[in-house]
């Protein structure tokens, strides 16, 4: 893994943004189940994915020491929220990019780490770890934001960014880590890291209709699907096309983020 990482050009950038990148191999990375061979082979794909979007915003963010804005949604009463990207710092074990999600306040409303590996020449994107806000952070503020973004909470949202990534970058499937996957789950780190986990990954991908593949992972859906606004109480309807030109925004924003520059 070491060989084929130190041949990039994008080297000493990637070990700047996390240190310990070399010795990924001997720790347990993005699922539970994987041996030293299936983690280097993950680490070095993702990057190989990178490069499929050399010369877009969205590659040099993901790889970003630090925070780097991608597009930021407008909601009700002007509420602005920013998702940004970088590295995975700090979630190492759990992917090589993260996503977070802020309110104009800078507020962390939710994060998620994943990886981009191979499989049977087709690319899938694994979510390693998905958080919500810090300890501090009241219920109340999640609970305006989710108001805020017409029903949409934090962490779906940044769901809708992965799968509009997925729809624009050729990703065959996306999967989630379970309960009992996550690399913090296993005997070295159960004491240490257990009080991480603060909400059910298995009660969350089932809410947006994923379906177990194995005791490590669960297969997410590559989109929900719309109701038609004509299915819906005419009640609730002016909010739901609200919510809908949300994600129309996000959508149009991701496939600025996913064009390649000119000349690269």
């Amino acid at each position: 893994m070491l060989e084929a990482l130190s041949a990039r050009d994008d080297f000493n950038q990637l070990l700047a943004a996390q240190a310990t990148l070399p010795g990924k191999v001997h720790r347990q990375y993005l699922t539970r189940d994987l041996n030293a061979w299936q983690r280097a082979v993950a680490v070095i794909n993702h990057y190989r994915y990178i490069d499929t979007l050399r010369g877009s915003r969205l590659a040099h963010a993901m790889t970003a020491v630090s925070e780097v804005p991608l597009l930021t949604l407008n909601g009700k009463e002007d509420r602005r929220f920013t998702l940004y990207a970088s590295s995975a710092g700090k979630a190492e074990r759990e992917g090589e990019t993260t996503l977070w999600l802020r309110d104009s306040d800078h507020t962390l409303l939710a994060s998620a780490t994943f990886s981009v590996t191979r499989d049977h020449d087709a690319w899938q994107l694994v979510i390693g770890g998905l958080q919500g806000p810090r300890r501090h952070v009241s219920h109340e503020v999640i609970k305006q934001a989710t108001r805020a973004c017409y029903g949409l909470f934090p962490k779906r949202l940044l769901l809708e960014f992965i799968w509009q990534l997925a729809a624009r970058s050729q990703i065959a499937a996306i999967y989630g880590v379970s309960d009992n996957g996550h690399v913090f789950r296993a005997l070295r780190y159960r004491l240490s890291k257990g009080r991480h986990f603060h909400a059910s990954y298995d009660e969350f991908w089932q809410s947006i209709d994923g379906q177990p593949e194995s005791p490590w992972r669960w297969r997410l859906p590559l989109c929900l699907e719309r109701k038609s606004l004509e299915s819906i109480a005419s009640k609730k309807r002016a909010e739901y096309r609200r919510r809908f030109q949300l994600l129309d925004q996000l959508t149009e924003q991701v496939a600025i983020l996913t064009q390649r520059h000119a000349g690269d």
